[in-house]
C-alpha cells in the first residue's frame, strides 16, 4: 500500500509540475523550442496518468478501514479529472488540426469574412513640394470612421517630426522602374510611393520595396502590378477588431528578395508591437525575425540626402526608416498571406491576446 501512496503522490507533484511549466513555457518564441516543450510536457502527463492509473487497479482489491477507503476516493477523483484533462486535450489538438486544415486551404485566402465591410483605398498623390501639416491633415481626412470609433487618434510624433517640411519624395515609378546604368533611387516626378502608406492610414502594416536593381531585367518590371503594391482591397471587420488588407501577385513579386514590413501606420495609431502568428507561402530569410518573437516597430519618414542631385533639383527627400532584417520577407508563392497580432504596449507572451489584428493577402 506504500507503494501505491508514494506512486500517486509522484503522479499529483508531477502533473501540477507539468501544468506549470507549460505555463511558464508559452512564454518562448522559438516555435522549435516551443515544439520539443510541448511534446516533452505531454510524455510526462501521459507517464503520470498511467501512474495514477496503475495504482487505481491495483488498490482494487485491497481491504481497509476509513484511510484505505479515503485513499481509493481520491485515487477515483484524481484518475476522473485526469481522464477528463485528456479528453480536452485531445479536443483542442483536433480543433487546432482542424483549423490548420481550414488556413492551409488555399480556396479560403480568396474569402473575405462576412462581417466585413469593404473600405475605400484612397488615390496615390504627389508629394513633391507640400507642407508637412498639409500631408498629415489629408492623412487624418482619409481614416475610415468606422475604424476611429475603435481608438483616439492623434498623431504620433516620434512618426512625423523628423519629416522636412515641402520637401521632395520618391515617385513610385522609381521605386519600381530601374535602369542597370542608373541609380535606381534618382528623385523623379510624379506620385509618392509613400502615399501607398501615409494617404491609407488604416494599412496598418504594408510591403514596401527596398529595392529593384537585383531584378531580372526580362521582367516587365516597370509595369509590373504586383511591384507597385498598391493594395486591390482594403476590408475593415469591426466585430473580431480586424483588418484585410489584399495585393495582386505577380510573377516579379515571388522574384524581389527586398520586401520590407512598414508597421508606419500602425505605430502611429498606437499599435507599435506586433508578431506574426500565421504564414502562408511567405518566408522571413533572417532567423530573428517578426514571425518568432514580438517586434517593436520604429518607422518614422525622415530627411536626409538620399536622392541623386542629377537633375540639379536639391538632393534630399523624405523617406521611411529604418531598414531591419528582422521584418524582410519574400512571397514564394500564391496564395500567400501574413498574419498579425497588434498591441499598444508590449506583451507579456507573444499568446497573449491582442487589441487587434491585421491580414495582408497576395492573390492572383
Amino acid at each position: 500500500m506504500k507503494k501505491n501512496i508514494i506512486l500517486l503522490i509522484i503522479s499529483f507533484l508531477g502533473t501540477i509540475i507539468t501544468i506549470l511549466l507549460s505555463s511558464f513555457l508559452a512564454g518562448i518564441t522559438s516555435q522549435t523550442l516551443l515544439t520539443a516543450a510541448a511534446i516533452t510536457s505531454l510524455i510526462f502527463k501521459v507517464l503520470f496518468y498511467i501512474m495514477a492509473l496503475y495504482t487505481l487497479i491495483s488498490t482494487f482489491k485491497i481491504k481497509g478501514g476509513w484511510g484505505i477507503k479515503i485513499f481509493k476516493f481520491f485515487n477515483w477523483i484524481y484518475v476522473i479529472l485526469l481522464t477528463l484533462m485528456f479528453i480536452f486535450m485531445i479536443y483542442f489538438a483536433v480543433q487546432i488540426a482542424i483549423d490548420n486544415y481550414k488556413y492551409h486551404n488555399t480556396s479560403e485566402l480568396k474569402v473575405i469574412p462576412e462581417t466585413a465591410v469593404k473600405a475605400k483605398i484612397n488615390p496615390l498623390v504627389d508629394y513633391n513640394g507640400l507642407s508637412k501639416d498639409f500631408i498629415l491633415g489629408l492623412r487624418s481626412g482619409n481614416f475610415d470612421s468606422n475604424f476611429t470609433k475603435v481608438l483616439n487618434y492623434t498623431p504620433n510624433p516620434d512618426v512625423w517630426n523628423k519629416m522636412e517640411d515641402k520637401g521632395s519624395w520618391f515617385a513610385l515609378d522609381k521605386s519600381v522602374c530601374f535602369d542597370s546604368k542608373k541609380d535606381c533611387r534618382l528623385k523623379s516626378k510624379g506620385v509618392s510611393a509613400m502615399s501607398r502608406i501615409i494617404n491609407n492610414p488604416m494599412i496598418l502594416i504594408a510591403p514596401v520595396m527596398i529595392a529593384t536593381y537585383h531584378l531580372d531585367e526580362k521582367l516587365p518590371v516597370c509595369s509590373d502590378e504586383g511591384l507597385r503594391l498598391v493594395p486591390k482591397g482594403l476590408y475593415l471587420d469591426i466585430v473580431n477588431n480586424k483588418i484585410i488588407v489584399v495585393y495582386k501577385g505577380t510573377k516579379a513579386l515571388t522574384k524581389c528578395k527586398y520586401l520590407q514590413l512598414s508597421g508606419l501606420n500602425a505605430r502611429d495609431v498606437g499599435f507599435e508591437w506586433a508578431k506574426v502568428y500565421k504564414k502562408q507561402n511567405i518566408n522571413f530569410p533572417y532567423p530573428d525575425n517578426i514571425s518568432q518573437k514580438t517586434y517593436q516597430f520604429k518607422d518614422a519618414i525622415v530627411g536626409g540626402s538620399f536622392c541623386e542631385n542629377r537633375n540639379k533639383e536639391g538632393d534630399r527627400c523624405n523617406v521611411l526608416s529604418p531598414v531591419d532584417d528582422k521584418v524582410v520577407f519574400r512571397v514564394t508563392s500564391y496564395p500567400a498571406n501574413i498574419e498579425f497580432k497588434l498591441w499598444d504596449k508590449k506583451p507579456v507572451s507573444a499568446h497573449q491576446d491582442s487589441g487587434f489584428k491585421f491580414e495582408i493577402r497576395f492573390i492572383e
